[in-house]
């Protein structure tokens, strides 16, 4: 878990997957394992992941110790960063272009955020 505030714009120039999370949601559980060998087999290529949660500090710290996460896992107040997503359910994914800019639309549920970076067109290239 990172301490302190984090801005997308530090990610300027990687692919990010950036996917809403909620330590008490099932499908979000399902999804982590996923997660963990999508960050460790992109770690070195350009795709860094980020994971928006929600609920209390120790409830997310004990989940990202207990899927090894080594990706960032943030926490909104509120609902702040969803509002600004317009995304209210979880999970959810984006994949955000070195521009800064969101490259496909967004992913709802596990396969569809898997397949925000499983499309066969390499991450950056002609990816729409």
């Amino acid at each position: 878990m990172v301490a302190g505030r984090v801005a997308l714009e530090s990610f300027r120039g990687r692919n990010v997957l950036l996917v809403f999370s909620d330590p008490n949601c099932p499908p979000c559980d399902a999804l982590a394992p996923h997660l963990t060998r999508l960050e460790r087999s992109h770690r070195d290529n350009g795709l860094s992941l980020v994971m928006v949660s929600r609920g209390d500090v120790e409830e997310n710290r004990r989940k990202a110790v207990e899927h090894g996460f080594q990706f960032p896992v943030l926490l909104q107040r509120r609902w702040e960063v969803s509002k600004e997503f317009g995304i209210f359910a979880t999970p959810v994914g984006f994949l955000i272009g070195p521009d800064g800019v969101i490259s496909r639309d967004v992913g709802i549920g596990m396969d569809e955020i898997m397949a925000l970076v499983a499309d066969p067109a390499p991450i950056g290239e002609g990816a729409v």
